[in-house]
């Protein structure tokens, strides 16, 4: 990981700091010849992945997940299914990648090689009351707040990454609050995250 900038804020109990990080730890998939009802892939750093295909009229067609591989190659036949649109989704604690998958009705399998989405997860590390929130493939301004339950704000600011990459540490104490909630907001969704304090 690389450092980029440091800027440190103290506000009455809480304290935070944000740097810009790079991640090289995640999923990358990439995809072998397509083959006239088959998709092949292959899956690199497949630590705790989940791949799930669907399509929205027969719902979950098949679920696997991989606990802990450098790396594993898959292939899905598609000679039973109908004709129509599917969606090959794989999650991991960091990421979320759909991909949509067109079978013609002379069972040919399309593929798009590039995801129609792709969201990056904030991700919590807790050591005592010190909370740090990373965030990856930021492409737009990221607003994070931190609130309690008595709707008290602590921190609130809308954020740009550099690199896409933002990383946040708060230090959360008891003296302020038991119970804090951390929420991530970009391009429309929403990540909330509940801290308690001990």
């Amino acid at each position: 990981m690389k450092k980029v900038f440091t800027s440190v804020l103290m506000i009455g109990f809480l304290s935070i700091s944000m740097s810009a990080l790079g991640k090289e730890k995640d999923f990358s998939l990439s995809f072998g010849k397509a083959e006239a009802e088959t998709v092949k892939f292959e899956i690199s750093n497949a630590k705790n992945v989940s791949v799930v295909i669907y399509n929205d009229f027969y719902g979950e067609l098949f679920s696997e997940t991989f606990e802990d591989y450098n790396s594993v190659s898959k292939s899905y036949n598609f000679k039973d299914l109908d004709s129509g649109i599917y969606y090959l989704v794989l999650e991991s604690q960091q990421k979320i990648e759909k991909y949509k998958i067109k079978v013609d009705s002379d069972k040919k399998v399309l593929i798009e090689k590039e995801p129609v989405s792709e969201i990056f997860k904030p991700e919590f590390l807790i050591n005592g009351n010190m909370v740090t929130l990373q965030l990856s493939g930021v492409k737009n301004t990221t607003k994070i707040s931190v609130t309690d339950f008595d709707d008290t704000v602590y921190y609130n600011a809308t954020k740009s990454a550099t690199n896409g990459e933002i990383k946040l540490t708060f230090d959360l104490s008891k003296k302020t609050a038991d119970s804090y909630i951390i929420t991530v907001e970009e391009n429309g969704r929403i990540f909330n995250k509940i801290i308690r304090v001990r």
